[in-house]
């Protein structure tokens, strides 16, 4: 009766925060002022011309938009918990210039993957925010975009956990989808940077199926 309950109340959630979002005024997601999803002097304030460049680790390139402590944060919180989907789409516009940045030694045209979200939480959210992230970096960048990547089980969350406990938890998590002809380089898209364990496991299932060029780009990262 109670998983019941609570599949009733996700479901409940699911169908009416479109509702309510479109009938109640936007808010900003970082400081909630009316008006708009990200209000005039947030953008100005958090989201950047130009991007910063993180280590790179095993891949060719990575970069953010700035730290997650911050506006950024807030943003990202509202957009995942608060259920505001038109934030993904604000975010992944502003993701432009990190994928410039990331992207301006690419030996190859280089298509944007969403990093996948684990299906419990997008079941959760009632939305992928990966992907919707994604998607409107595509079209900002005028990349094409593809979902090359899926779980093949379930994570726990990687939220307070160690370094090395984030690696063991990522390894083996994902795999690439069965394809004729991936492409030669590629952008993995997602909304943090922490570890990096997340990026390292994608992009070890992006090489197995024979992807050459691997950067990643977020919106945040942890310092």
């Amino acid at each position: 009766m109670r998983t019941f309950s609570l599949q009733l109340a996700l479901l409940v959630r699911s169908v009416a925060t479109p509702i309510v979002q479109l009938l109640a005024p936007p808010r900003c997601g970082i400081c909630e002022c009316e008006g708009a999803l990200l209000c005039a002097a947030c953008r100005a304030e958090w989201l950047p011309d130009r991007a910063v460049a993180l280590p790179v680790g095993n891949l060719s390139a990575s970069a953010a938009l700035g730290p997650y402590e911050g506006g950024l944060g807030a943003a990202i919180r509202t957009m995942k918990y608060g259920g505001v989907q038109g934030l993904a789409r604000e975010l992944g516009v502003a993701l432009l210039p990190a994928i410039t940045q990331a992207t301006q030694r690419a030996p190859y045209q280089v298509t944007l993957v969403p990093i996948p979200t684990d299906p419990d939480r997008v079941h959760a959210r009632g939305f992928d925010h990966a992907a919707l992230l994604a998607r409107a970096a595509g079209e900002a960048a005028r990349l094409s975009v593809r979902s090359l990547l899926t779980r093949v089980r379930a994570t726990d969350p990687l939220h307070g956990a160690s370094r090395s406990a984030r690696a063991e938890i990522m390894h083996g998590a994902m795999q690439c989808a069965d394809e004729v002809d991936p492409p030669s380089a590629v952008v993995l898209i997602d909304d943090i940077q922490t570890s990096g364990a997340t990026a390292r496991e994608a992009a070890r299932a992006l090489r197995v199926a024979g992807v050459r060029w691997i950067a990643v780009v977020s919106v945040a990262y942890e310092r």
